[in-house]
């Protein structure tokens, strides 16, 4: 495969610094004898990669480490504009298209983001000013009962917060570190019918609106749907049943005022045909056109 090599160096007066702290410190030992890599951004399909012999210098704060090059992040093998590519590729596509696009391991995904967050949201403080319409939820990222609670701004279509498990307890973590003007701006929150997210908001944002989200409300109208439609499907076939029972047909085609062709139309549940389309046609309309202003609230 065709590739560039950059053979670089950084300033001399900065060849012994320390990568965490900066500052400049004793070297532990000597240059490496083979060269290390770092890969950059392909350049019109081609691999580029930069260049360099390091070595170790000793921090009396951190310790022995390779010491610091002004291109990479430390403990990184890619260059800081790959790290904040691939950031920026994460935060709009799934990690696996960002993956494959970038031609990186899925979890190395995961650590390009977190050597690229403090140069991307160096103060990630300032996600929770101004929130006025947000969204709770929590959901499983691993076999069996491991959970994470998040929070969306539905404004900005953005995470703003999250924490491993869920419950109140949890919550409550998110509500204790938002100021008072911070809480007072919040006008609507969105979530499923769990007691202690209203038991949250009622303590304290007692005078925003607690509204149930469009996700939840599609999901529990297509489970009822689903229940009606298995009971006439039930009742149909058993109704069925009896009229074969009743009245045994011959060969050939049924006539059209037979009555068990009649019961095999009614097996398909004509009425309510059509339903589940319907239900995500008006919640898409409703969503669209009143945002979040009159979604149902409790």
């Amino acid at each position: 495969m065709k590739h560039i090599r950059i053979k670089a160096r950084p300033n001399k007066w900065h060849k012994n610094d320390c990568p965490f702290c900066h500052k400049s410190c004793p070297a532990y030992d000597k240059h490496s004898s083979r060269p290390t890599t770092w890969r950059g951004l392909d350049w019109g399909g081609i691999l580029v990669e930069v260049e360099y012999q390091t070595h170790r210098i000793i921090c009396l704060e951190h310790g022995v480490y390779v010491a610091e090059v002004p291109w990479a992040y430390p403990g990184s093998r890619f260059i800081k504009d790959f790290d904040l590519t691939v950031a920026w590729f994460a935060s709009y596509l799934p990690r696996s298209t960002t993956s494959y696009f970038m031609r990186v391991d899925w979890e190395t995904v995961g650590r390009c983001v977190n050597r690229a967050l403090h140069d991307l949201e160096p103060e990630r403080s300032r996600r929770l000013d101004g929130l006025v319409n947000i969204g709770i939820d929590e959901t499983s990222y691993k076999k069996g009962h491991k959970y994470i609670t998040v929070i969306v701004n539905h404004d900005t279509n953005t995470v703003v917060w999250a924490s491993e498990g869920h419950g109140k307890s949890v919550l409550e973590k998110f509500y204790k570190q938002l100021t008072p003007e911070q809480l007072s701006s919040i006008k609507v929150v969105t979530g499923d019918g769990a007691k202690w997210i209203t038991e949250c908001v009622n303590e304290y944002t007692p005078d925003c609106a607690r509204c149930v989200d469009s996700f939840h409300v599609v999901e529990w109208a297509m489970t009822a749907l689903d229940e009606v439609r298995k009971d006439i499907w039930h009742d149909a076939c058993s109704e069925y049943k009896q009229v074969k029972k009743d009245n045994p047909c011959g060969k050939g085609r049924p006539k059209k005022d037979d009555p068990e062709l009649a019961i095999v139309k009614a097996a398909k549940a004509d009425e309510i045909k059509g339903s589940a389309y319907m239900i995500k046609v008006l919640c898409f309309l409703f969503d669209t056109k009143y945002h979040m202003q009159y979604i149902i609230s409790f």
